[in-house]
């Protein structure tokens, strides 16, 4: 019987009777934060398989310590909490969820989308100044069908965005490292274009994709300056995916510039805690509804059961 411990306490029902009926011994941790690396060297030496959440961050330095095979599964689709070392390691094997909370969090960009164009945020706060008056607004609200869409990325949530998208008659062009790799959007009527393109000429603009090195910062100072100044802007990738500092300048600069954020705030608590008209930043939230979490829970039980069957 394998052992598996998971850090994530309120792992769903059904996800412990997949791993249960399985003969997996589940334990629930106790641990108030997530462990340390010493702490998770020892977690990992007694058990199996180890169930984590981004929080965890797992470093290379584990690795001088085990050495039997162990799976770490983790309920994201990033992996930037794990170190690449320990990704790679023969040893540990990685486990992480696809399909989960994709739909969640293109509901979740299109809600900024929405919100953004239809100044639904800044209608909101004038109600509640007492000001709630059309001609009070700073521009009119703007319709969001048929603007160009611009997908940086094209993996599983920047498909289910064009999904949505297509309801709105939007014409939508995409860069990706690989357009190769992804020739089913083309199903879809998207046109593949460089990045420099894809920030030029769309009106609104989303980012999903993972931070690895090469994605680091790669909507740079130089980048943010290439996009409309009427352009609507999206990311609910990892924060250091964007530069935010810059974004808000724009943002600032621009009243009809409008940036939706779903993003870790810890690094621009500050900056990002003052009212703005266009600009919209959720504590990131867009793949954790309460659905998305259930399938999460489930679709990491099966992968770690139809990891140990393979095997």
């Amino acid at each position: 019987m394998k052992k598996a411990l998971s850090l994530i306490s309120d792992l769903s029902i059904e996800a412990k009777n997949i791993l249960k009926d399985n003969n997996i011994e589940l334990t629930i941790s106790d641990l108030d934060n997530p462990p340390n690396t010493q702490e998770l060297i020892a977690l990992l030496k007694e058990h199996d398989i180890l169930i984590i959440g981004v929080r965890t961050k797992v470093s290379k330095e584990i690795l001088e310590h085990i050495k039997e095979p162990k799976i770490i599964a983790t309920l994201s689709i990033g992996l930037d909490h794990i170190d690449k070392e320990v990704r790679e390691s023969k040893l540990i094997h990685v486990l992480n969820i696809k399909n989960a909370n994709t739909i969640s969090v293109a509901e979740h960009i299109f809600a900024l989308i929405l919100a953004l164009n239809k100044r639904i945020y800044e209608s909101n706060n004038l109600v509640l100044q007492q000001k709630g008056h059309k001609k009070n607004l700073y521009e009119r609200p703007e319709d969001v069908s048929n603007k160009k869409l611009g997908l940086i990325g094209a993996g599983n949530i920047t498909k289910e965005v064009i999904k949505i998208a297509k309801v709105f008659n939007m014409p939508i062009s995409c860069y990706t490292k690989n357009p190769d790799k992804h020739k089913d959007l083309l199903d879809y009527d998207v046109v593949f274009k460089t990045l420099d393109e894809v920030l030029k000429e769309s009106d609104i603009i989303n980012v999903s994709i993972p931070l690895t090195e090469g994605t680091n910062n790669l909507i740079s100072k130089e980048k943010i300056a290439l996009m409309k100044n009427t352009a609507t802007f999206i990311n609910t990738s990892r924060t250091d995916v964007v530069d935010t500092k810059e974004l808000i300048e724009k943002a600032l600069k621009f009243q009809t510039f409008y940036v939706g954020l779903d993003i870790d705030l810890d690094e621009h608590k500050e900056l990002l805690s003052q009212y703005r008209n266009n600009v919209i930043v959720t504590p990131h939230i867009a793949g954790v509804s309460r659905q998305a979490i259930e399938r999460m829970d489930i679709e990491i039980a099966n992968n770690i059961v139809s990891y140990l069957n393979e095997r």
